[in-house]
C-alpha cells in the first residue's frame, strides 16, 4: 500500500470515527431528552402512508386530541376510556386524565400515582418528556383542553421509562467518556502506525547514509515494502552498490595511475641515463674517433625519439581520456583505405621480414564513418604491438575484411607467441601492460591498445581480442555502417 493511499485512508478514518461517535452520542442524548427511541421518528419526513410513519401511541394520542375537539363528551365517557385499555396494553402505554386537578380516569397500572406530581395544566407537549412521578420515571405526552363547562382537563399518555432512562442516565457519562477514549485511541493508533511505517524506514535510510558517509559501503539495507519509501530504499541500495563499484574502479584507476607514473618515470629515466652516459663519453673524449662519435650521436638521437614517442603516447591518452581530442568523421571505404595503408607500409614490413595477407570479398559494403588519421593510429598501434613480440624468422600478418548489413569487421591476426589467458581480459584496460613487455627489446608505455580501444569507441565501434599461446593473437575491430548524422560529418 502506497504512503499516499495510507495517509488518505488514515484521514478518512480520522474524519469517519468522530462522525460515528458524534452520532452515537447524539442518539443517546435524544433518548435522554425524548424518553423513547421511537419518538425520533417524529424528526423523519412523512410519506403519504400516514400509519407507516407514525408510531401507534402517537396515532392514538393524535386521535384523542382530535376527539377532545370534535366530541369531548364522548372522550370523557368511562365506557370509551375503558375501551382504549386493549389498545393501550398493546403499545405498553398507560392513560391518565386529570380534571380540575383531580384524577378523573386512570388505567389500572397508573392508579397508585399521585396526580399532583404530574405536569400542571398548560405544559402540553406532543413529544414525550421525562418526568419523575413518585419513584418512577415516565415518558409522558400531555394534552390540555377545556370542556364546555369550563373544566380544565389534562390527558396523559404515559410509558414507564425508568429502566431504560436509568440505564442511559447512569451510563451516559461512561459512554461519553468511552467515545472520547475511542476517538483519542483511534487517532493515536492511526497516527502511530502511519508514522511508524514512515519513520522506521527513514531511520534505516539515515543509518545507512551515516555508514556510507563514513566510508562503509558494505552496509546493506533491504526494502520490505513496495511503497514510495520502499522504492526509495531500493534506489538507495542500488546507489550504494554503484558507489561501491565506482569506488573499486576508482581505486583500481588510482593504483593503475600510480603504476603508470612509476613505469613512465622508469621508461623516461632509462633513456635519459643512456643519453647522459653517451654525452659524457663524447665530452670526456671516450668517443675518440669519428665513427665512435657518430655511433654515440645516433644512439642519443634514437633514445630521444623513444622519449618523444612515449610522451606523445601519454599526451594522446590523456586527451582521449578527457574527451579533448577532436574527430573529423567522413565516409570511408575501409577496403580501399586498408589497401592503400598496407601498400604504404609494405616497404617497412618487408624490411622486418613480415608477410602481409589481406583478404576480402569484392561484393561487400565496406563504407563506414571514420576519422582517417585516428583510425590509422589504431592500425599502427595494433600492428606495432604485434610485431614487438614476434620472434619467428617468418612473421605473418593476416587481415580479413567482412561486411554485414550493419557492420564492417576487420580481423588482424599474427603468428606471435600469444597472450596468457590471465592477461587477456585486461589487455585493453587503461594503463595495463603485461610485465613481460618491460624489457629493452620491446619497451613501450602499455598505452597503445588502450588508445586504440578509446578511438574505436569514439567511432561507436567495438574492439575484441582472442589469443592462443604459441599460435598467435587475433584482434577484431567492428565498425557500424551508418551511425553519425550529417552534422557530425560536417
Amino acid at each position: 500500500m502506497s504512503i499516499k493511499l495510507r495517509l488518505t485512508l488514515s484521514n478518512i478514518a480520522m474524519i469517519t470515527v468522530p462522525i460515528i461517535l458524534f452520532s452515537i452520542t447524539s442518539f443517546l442524548l435524544l433518548i435522554v431528552f425524548l424518553g423513547d427511541i421511537r419518538e425520533m421518528t417524529n424528526f423523519l419526513p412523512e410519506s403519504h402512508n400516514y400509519h407507516k410513519t407514525k408510531q401507534e401511541d402517537t396515532i392514538l394520542f393524535l386521535a384523542l386530541k382530535e376527539k377532545s375537539v370534535v366530541n369531548p363528551d364522548e372522550l370523557m365517557s368511562q365506557e370509551y376510556l375503558q375501551s382504549l385499555n386493549g389498545d393501550l396494553a398493546t403499545i405498553d402505554t398507560g392513560l391518565m386524565i386529570r380534571k380540575n386537578d383531580k384524577l378523573y380516569y386512570s388505567t389500572p397500572e397508573l392508579k397508585k400515582l399521585n396526580t399532583k406530581e404530574l405536569p400542571v395544566f398548560g405544559t402540553e407537549t406532543s413529544f414525550r418528556s421525562l418526568e419523575k412521578v413518585g419513584e418512577q420515571t415516565f415518558a409522558i405526552k400531555q394534552h390540555d383542553f377545556f370542556l364546555k363547562d369550563g373544566s380544565k382537563v389534562s390527558l396523559f399518555l404515559m410509558r414507564d421509562a425508568s429502566p431504560w432512562n436509568k440505564f442511559v442516565r447512569t451510563f451516559f457519562p461512561i459512554l461519553l467518556g468511552l467515545c472520547l477514549l475511542i476517538l483519542i485511541a483511534t487517532n493515536g493508533l492511526l497516527a502511530y502506525f502511519v508514522s511508524k511505517s514512515i519513520i522506521k524506514p527513514i531511520n534505516q535510510l539515515k543509518t545507512a547514509a551515516h555508514f556510507i558517509k563514513n566510508g562503509n559501503l558494505d552496509y546493506s539495507i533491504t526494502a520490505i515494502r513496495n511503497d514510495e519509501i520502499g522504492q526509495l530504499t531500493q534506489s538507495f541500495e542500488e546507489m550504494r552498490i554503484q558507489l561501491k563499484e565506482s569506488y573499486k574502479i576508482q581505486k583500481q584507476y588510482e593504483d593503475n595511475r600510480k603504476e603508470l607514473i612509476a613505469h613512465i618515470s622508469h621508461d623516461l629515466k632509462t633513456p635519459i641515463t643512456s643519453i647522459k652516459g653517451y654525452i659524457e663519453g663524447i665530452r670526456d673524449g671516450v668517443a675518440d674517433t669519428p665513427e665512435k662519435r657518430a655511433r654515440y650521436v645516433q644512439t642519443i638521437y634514437t633514445k630521444a625519439m623513444d622519449m618523444d614517442h612515449l610522451i606523445d603516447e601519454l599526451f594522446l591518452f590523456s586527451k582521449l581520456d578527457l574527451g579533448k581530442v577532436p574527430f573529423e568523421f567522413e565516409k570511408v571505404d575501409i577496403k580501399d583505405y586498408l589497401t592503400d595503408y598496407f601498400e604504404e607500409l609494405s616497404f617497412d614490413l618487408r624490411k622486418q621480414n613480415v608477410d602481409v595477407n589481406f583478404q576480402f570479398s569484392t561484393l561487400g559494403n565496406y563504407v563506414v564513418f571514420a576519422d582517417r588519421e585516428k583510425f590509422k593510429r589504431v592500425l599502427a598501434n595494433i600492428i606495432n604491438n604485434s610485431l614487438k613480440y614476434m620472434e619467428k624468422d617468418k612473421k605473418e600478418l593476416k587481415i580479413t575484411l567482412h561486411s554485414t548489413d550493419k557492420n564492417v569487421e576487420i580481423l588482424i591476426a599474427d603468428n606471435g607467441p600469444g597472450i596468457p589467458d590471465d592477461s587477456t581480459p585486461f589487455i585493453f584496460n587503461q594503463f595495463y601492460r603485461a610485465e613481460q613487455s618491460r624489457n629493452k627489446l620491446t619497451g613501450g608505455s602499455g598505452l597503445g591498445l588502450s588508445i586504440a580501444k578509446m578511438i574505436i569507441e569514439e567511432h561507436n565501434g567495438e574492439i575484441k581480442l582472442e589469443s592462443t599461446l604459441m599460435i598467435g593473437t587475433c584482434i577484431t575491430i567492428i565498425l557500424p555502417h551508418n551511425t553519425f548524422s550529417e552534422e557530425a560529418t560536417s
